[in-house]
């Protein structure tokens, strides 16, 4: 990603979540997850990427049913947060995140 959406919104949400947690909390870490690295044109760039996943019944060759698992990653090409094209430019690296 070209921007600086994944470290602002992961500060906002530890600070307002802080906020919430009572006096003398301790080791606190969390962070925003559904991002990937990729390696793009010799270089490396971070892209947000979502999981779908569910289940379904499908028919037995033998009869019956039994239980397939679906498991798919949606590569997002615009953040999700400003909109900007998730693109890099030859050769760049992105340093965000």
């Amino acid at each position: 990603m070209q921007c600086n959406c994944r470290k602002d919104i992961e500060q906002k949400l530890a600070d307002m979540f802080r906020e919430k947690l009572p006096e003398g909390h301790q080791d606190f870490d969390a962070k925003l997850n559904g991002y990937t690295f990729l390696m793009v044109d010799g270089g490396l760039d971070e892209g947000v990427c979502l999981e779908f996943t569910g289940d379904v019944q499908v028919p037995k060759k033998a009869g019956g049913m039994k239980r397939q698992k679906i498991k798919h990653t949606v590569l997002a090409n615009y953040c999700p947060f400003c909109g900007v094209r998730a693109e890099a430019a030859k050769g760049e690296v992105s340093t965000n995140g």
